[in-house]
Formats: structure tokens, C-alpha cells, sequence
């Protein structure tokens, strides 16, 4: 494919007078690329930014098995990869288990996310303590450790202390 600026250069210098040994030279480019390229038309198109969309699905050995595939997940969704290509085996699939192992993690149920259990305690007596690491751009660079200790009940920072309040 020709970049645009090639192509309007390419279409610009015949006008000049310009021979395809010069402008090979000047372009970078053979000669026979030149001559093919004004063969087969590509320098009379317009130009038209080049929009790329998804490929079409390749067949696969796999398709044919999909359905065995899917409903032996539907009703056992721990089954393992490797168990389902000895029962397609059996069926007469003659793919990889590399395929197999990926179109399972495609079509697996996923169990659904047990939510997160929040529990509260009184002021003072749990506390969030969370470590930083700084780095300042003056001068010679220090490695700076921070700790920043937070009591579960107020929830504004304060520093720890050898004594309990």
C-alpha cells in the first residue's frame, strides 16, 4: 500500500517531467514497484482514509463441537479443558487442546462475585495502617518510607504513638 504522501508525490512528478528512474531515486523506491503500481491503477484512485474493521471468524476444527462443548459446561461448570478433549475425542474432534482451552474460557459460567462483607467497630479499637514510598525530584533523590496510620472509627490520619489514647 502507498502512504498518502508517496501517492501524491508519485501523481505530482510525471507532471514535472520527471522519468520513473528519477523519481525511484528520489522516492526510494524500485523502479519495477513504480511501473507496477501505475499498472495496476493505484495512482489514479483517490485517497481515502483507510478504515479497518474486525476480520470475519475463521472456520475452526473446533465448530463442529462447540455445542457438545457448551452444553456439557451448562450442566458441569467445574469440568476441566482436558476432560472435555477426551469426551470430543471420543466424538471424533482431531484439533488441539490449545483451541479447546480457549473457547472454554470464552463460554465458561462464571460463578457470580461473593460481595464483600463490611463490618464496623467501635472508635479506637481497630485501626488502618498503609505504607507509601515517595520520591522527590530536588536535589539528590531520597527514598522517603511513610506510614500513615488511620483509627477505624474517625477515619482522619493521625500518627501512632507508644501510648494508647
Amino acid at each position: 500500500m502507498i502512504g498518502w504522501e508517496r501517492h501524491v508525490l508519485l501523481r505530482h512528478y510525471p507532471d514535472e517531467g520527471l522519468t520513473v528512474t528519477e523519481i525511484s531515486r528520489e522516492l526510494g523506491i524500485s523502479r519495477q514497484t513504480i511501473y507496477r503500481w501505475i499498472n495496476a491503477g493505484e495512482l489514479d484512485r483517490d485517497l481515502e482514509e483507510v478504515r479497518y474493521g474486525p476480520h470475519p471468524p475463521v472456520p475452526t476444527k473446533l465448530d463442529r463441537y462447540k455445542v457438545i462443548v457448551r452444553e456439557r459446561l451448562e450442566e458441569y461448570p467445574e469440568l476441566e479443558a482436558v476432560r472435555l478433549l477426551a469426551e470430543i475425542r471420543a466424538a471424533g474432534y482431531a484439533g488441539g487442546y490449545t483451541q479447546l482451552r480457549e473457547y472454554v474460557r470464552q463460554v465458561r459460567p462464571r460463578p457470580p462475585a461473593e460481595p464483600t462483607v463490611r463490618f464496623e467497630t467501635e472508635p479506637g479499637v481497630q485501626g488502618q495502617v498503609d505504607f507509601a514510598h515517595f520520591r522527590f525530584p530536588w536535589g539528590r533523590r531520597y527514598r522517603i518510607r511513610a506510614q500513615l496510620a488511620t483509627t477505624a472509627g474517625s477515619r482522619p490520619p493521625c500518627a501512632p504513638r507508644g501510648s494508647r489514647p
